[in-house]
């Protein structure tokens, strides 16, 4: 797509200060030439200014002075650049209509407006909706909904009697409603308790590929409307997960917690069963999470990095913490006596 830089700042809501050009692309600072446009949210690529060759940029009104070329000027220049985007590189849209190679149920119901695309499998009482787009090879098993306009990714295996809302994106290799990880022992073994529950994902749901969502054992498992959701998390059977929460990827979440709306969760994050998290926490990457948050804010647990050698040294000293604290006590009971 192509779009006059006039068009761009009256669509993202910016103010243009320069003369009007073609913009056809993005493109880094750095790199940028005749026809692409840049931005700088970081003051440490203000030295760019100088040299850059693009034809616009995206900046904050403190850079103005030094903007050699014509600038959309915002308080925010990452928002912007995202719109810009998603204006000139708006979503791949297939034909509508149903592949000569895929499997369809008689009793699925398909809009008519909806794709489904080679080697999709499509079972009985599923329902598509207007503007859907199924990618090859995916699996839709029996009575699952999927809204509008929401795109299924390639080799996607959506379990029975789930729910997508409208405007999602799930990418290659999710796997939504598989048993959740229940069992009981029973003498030498275990017995599987049935996960009879399922999982219903709101609207403007984005999922990363090979993240998988479990289906509830009693209750369903909940995706609010607005979750972002990186690569290869693990969200276990009954969880629930608030509108606009964000987590990125290696995350695992156990079963039956309860996350708020509008939590930022970092990466490598391991939330356990049973909890529940307020609206608005922010957790960094690598927290271990073993107790209910009840107050907004930020947390975390892991340890930044040190050289092995003091490491290892402070590892050997916090074995020690509880027998420290112990004499710590019996020194204070003296001090009092």
């Amino acid at each position: 797509m192509q779009y006059r830089l006039l068009e761009l700042a009256e669509r993202t809501g910016c103010k243009l200060v320069g003369e009007d050009c073609l913009i056809e692309s993005i493109a880094e600072i750095s790199s940028a030439l005749s026809g692409e446009i840049a931005f700088i949210s970081n003051p440490r690529y203000v030295e760019y200014l100088s040299v850059t060759r693009a034809s616009a940029l995206i900046i904050k009104p403190e850079f103005l002075d030094v903007c050699p070329v014509p600038a959309l000027v915002t308080d925010n220049p990452r928002l912007v650049y995202a719109k810009v985007a998603n204006l000139l590189y708006p979503p791949k849209k297939s034909e509508p209509g149903i592949s000569a190679s895929a499997i369809v149920a008689e009793s699925a119901n398909i809009d008519k407006t909806a794709t489904i695309a080679a080697g999709v499998f499509v079972s009985a009482g599923a329902r598509i909706g207007a503007g859907s787009q199924i990618e090859a090879g995916c699996v839709i098993e029996d009575d699952v909904v999927i809204g509008s306009n929401t795109r299924i990714n390639a080799n996607v295996t959506i379990g029975y009697g789930c729910e997508i809302g409208d405007n999602c994106i799930i990418h290659s290799g999710v796997v939504l409603g598989a048993d959740g990880f229940g069992f009981v022992k029973d003498g030498e073994g275990y017995l599987k308790i049935p996960q009879i529950g399922s999982v219903h994902i709101g609207n403007n749901v984005e999922i990363g590929a090979n993240t998988t969502i479990d289906r509830g054992a009693l209750e369903n498992t909940i995706i609010g409307n607005g979750v972002k959701l990186d690569n290869q998390i693990q969200i276990a059977h009954g969880v629930s997960i608030g509108d606009n929460t964000v987590i990125s990827a290696a995350t695992a979440i156990a079963g039956s917690t309860h996350i708020g709306s509008g939590c930022l969760i970092g990466g490598l994050v391991g939330i356990v069963e049973h909890l529940t998290i307020t609206d608005n926490v922010m957790i960094t990457g690598r927290t271990m999470v073993t107790r209910s948050i009840t107050q907004s804010g930020s947390y975390s647990s892991s340890t930044p990095m040190d050289t092995t050698a003091n490491w290892r040294k402070n590892s050997a000293r916090f074995r020690r913490l509880d027998e420290l604290a112990k004499r710590v006590a019996k020194l204070e009971k003296k001090t009092i006596i």
